[in-house]
Parts: C-alpha cells; structure tokens; sequence
C-alpha cells in the first residue's frame, strides 16, 4: 500500500479546493478543457456546413449533367438532338454558377469572422454568436444576385452541348470575373496567412481567459489556409487554361471540348472537403497536447511548492 507525505497530500487538497471554490484558472481550464477544446466556434462551423454543403450540390449537379450528356451522345440519333434542352441547360447551367460563386463568397465570409474574432477576441465569444448567421445570409444573397445578374446572357435561344459552356455573349464578363476572383484568393490568402502569424504570436503572451480563442484562432486560421491554397491552386490553373484556350484555340471545333477538360472546380470541390477533414483531424491532436502542456501543473519538487504557494497568496489576497 502506497503512503503518501504530507507535503503531496498537502498540494492534492489545495488543488481541489481552489477547484471547489470557483479558482478562475483551474475551474476555466477545467471547462475549457471537457466542453470547448475540440470544437470550433459555432459561427466559423455554420460557414464550414456551407462550404461543404455548395461543394455537394455542385458535384451532384455536375454528374447529373454529365450522365445525361453523356446518354445524349450515346442513343441520339439525329445530329440537332446531341443538344441540351434548354430548360435543363438553364437549370444545370444556373446552379454550377450559383454554387462555383457560393464556394468564393463563402471564403470570403469566413476570412472576415476570422479577422473579428482575431479583433475582438476577449469579447467576441459573447458579443457576436450570431455573427455566422448573418455571413452566410449574405454570402447566399450575393451569390444569388451575381447568378441572377448573368442569367440575361444565357437566357437566349442558343444551343448548348454542355452545362459547362456559355454563350459568347458572356465571355468578357467572364474573363474580367476571372481576374476579378483571382486577385481577391490571393488577398483573402495573404490575410490569412498574416491572421496565422499573428495569433501564433499573441497566444504566447494572451491572458488565461483568452487563451483557449487564441488557440482556437491559431487551429481555424491554419485550416482556412489549407482551404484557400487548395482554392488558389486549382483556379488559378483553371484560369490559366481558359485564357490559353481563348487565345489559341478560339477557332477551333473542338473547342468546347477542350474547355470541358480544363474545367477544374469539380476536382476543388472534393479536394476542399478532403483537405478540411485531414487538417482538422490533425489539428485535434495537436490543440489536445497544446492545452495538456497549458493545463499541465507540475506539483513535485521546489516548482510545485512555487505553484500552490502562489495559489494561496491568490486566495488570501482576494
């Protein structure tokens, strides 16, 4: 049977005590630790769901399109019917633009609630928990309009081989959306990139009641990277093609089908989920040792005196 001296039974009943009686470190960590440490805030997790929520809807709405233009091309047996008809074209076409604008506008939504939460992050755990509501409203308001606003260039009789493809009325509208977007991943990119370093740094010197936000900022803004490089990669290639395609191979007949191959958000939006699932079953492991070695009180030796020592002149003094 083992025995233990007093100046260890001693420390053990501080330790609880200080627990019993509402001790602000202990008592927090304590629920930091058993309710908040896996989870991400509720606001930047709504952005998540619609993130991969856009990324099902288009990849379901893509192989129904390609399934059915494929049994086009297989049991057509008049030339003028290889064509969508055009109440599938529109609704095909409508709806890869809505979610392709969805996926931009909600990146960018979610590069803002980091920039609050690194802003305010004393206050922003109580003061903005409908913050995520409002950005995902206004992400789908904005993507509805913008899909609103350039359904009138393909709301013509034309002939369409594809979902994909667009009519050229629409092709400077969309080489300048192209420039547009890719300007702005590289900005939402660079001010991730610098929310990173900046709550890296600030969870070093951050107070005991911060610590667990500025944790929790470090973990999302790394995986907002990974989402965004992902992001990046794949429409900045997507980008390239198009363009080379444009200025080369304008007049070819194939053409069309050239563009079908270079289109790439479908391959983005199994890479984006895949990517977050894989950082954030990394990060878990990583936050459960970072606050392990915060929560962690060495209770042996000359240190341990130091710790509950200081403790009790805490408790004394208040």
């Amino acid at each position: 049977m083992t025995t233990l001296c007093f100046p260890e039974v001693l420390q053990k009943t501080l330790f609880l005590l200080n627990c019993a009686k509402g001790s602000p470190e202990s008592c927090e960590h304590r629920s930091i630790v058993s309710l908040k440490l896996l989870r991400v805030h509720s606001n930047i997790a709504l952005l998540l769901y619609l993130l991969h929520i856009l990324c099902l809807i288009h990849a379901i709405n893509y192989i129904i399109s390609k399934i059915y233009q494929l049994y086009l091309s297989f049991f057509a047996t008049n030339p003028c019917h290889m064509f969508l008809p055009r109440n599938f074209y529109l609704l095909t076409h409508n709806l890869i633009v809505f979610c392709t604008n969805g996926l931009f506008n909600t990146l960018v939504a979610m590069v803002i609630e980091r920039c609050v939460a690194a802003a305010l992050v004393d206050i922003y755990e109580k003061r903005f928990r409908t913050l995520g509501i409002l950005l995902t409203a206004i992400a789908l308001l904005l993507s509805f309009i913008e899909t609103v606003n350039g359904y009138k260039y393909v709301a013509g009789d034309y002939l369409m081989t594809n979902s994909l493809i667009h009519p050229g009325t629409k092709s400077t509208l969309v080489s300048t959306g192209f420039a547009v977007l890719w300007l702005i991943s590289c900005l939402l990119l660079l001010t991730t990139i610098l929310l990173y370093c900046f709550n890296t740094r600030r969870k070093k010197r951050s107070t005991l009641t911060s610590r667990y936000q500025s944790l929790e900022n470090v973990a999302t803004s790394g995986l907002l990277c990974v989402i965004l490089i992902i992001y990046l990669v794949i429409f900045s290639t997507y980008t390239c093609s198009m363009m080379f395609l444009r200025l080369t191979k304008s007049e070819d007949p194939m053409l069309d089908a050239y563009k079908e191959v270079a289109y790439l958000i479908p391959l983005g939006t199994l890479l984006i989920p895949l990517g977050a699932l894989i950082f954030m079953r990394k990060s878990k492991q990583r936050r459960r040792y970072g606050i392990n070695d915060i929560v962690n009180i060495q209770t042996h030796g000359l240190k341990g005196w130091d710790n509950y020592a200081a403790m009790l002149d805490k408790q004394w003094n208040k």
